[in-house]
């Protein structure tokens, strides 16, 4: 088995761009108050949830999901920055267009900052945390919600890894 240990990079709006959109006012006047869309589409009955994602020290990961009905977004409301990772999303009608393993990539999540996924974007399950004890996140999803998971072990005989520290800032 082959570990890929990934490069944790800044999730800023432009690197991230291809995989989704960060929540984040782009303009914060003093005086007044804005509102800035943030992409987000749907097919079927929208869920809000709240998930729990404690702190792994272990951070090896082999599954990647996708899926097909939602923009799925997801707000830190509370806990240590964590990491995300993903791929660019696959062609929807073709079970085998799976990203090869150097097309994951890692991105660190300041606490506070909202994401929603591209329909289709690949990614973790988890949050991957870079310190204890655990986060809590909002999660903006979809019923139903038709999902693809592919084991990368099996099927490419590769493990990620998500490096401890979390070097980059973001």
């Amino acid at each position: 088995m082959r570990i890929l240990e990934l490069e944790i990079e800044p999730m800023t709006a432009e690197v991230f761009a291809p995989f989704g959109h960060l929540g984040l006012a782009p303009e914060r006047p003093p005086d007044e108050r804005l509102f800035f869309p943030v992409p987000f589409s749907l097919d079927g009955r929208p869920t809000l949830d709240v998930i729990w994602q404690p702190y792994a020290s272990d951070r090896r990961f082999s599954l990647l999901e996708r899926h097909f009905a939602v923009a799925q977004g997801f707000v830190p409301l509370e806990g240590p920055p964590s990491v995300v990772c993903v791929a660019p999303p696959t062609d929807p009608d073709d079970e085998q267009a799976i990203p090869k393993p150097e097309e994951v990539r890692a991105f660190r999540i300041a606490p506070g900052t909202p994401f929603v996924y591209h329909t289709g974007t690949w990614h973790s399950l988890d949050r991957h945390l870079l310190s204890p004890p655990g986060a809590t996140f909002l999660i903006l999803n979809v019923d139903p919600n038709p999902t693809q998971v592919v084991d990368y072990a099996e099927r490419f005989g590769v493990t990620f890894e998500v490096p401890a520290g979390g070097a980059a800032s973001g």
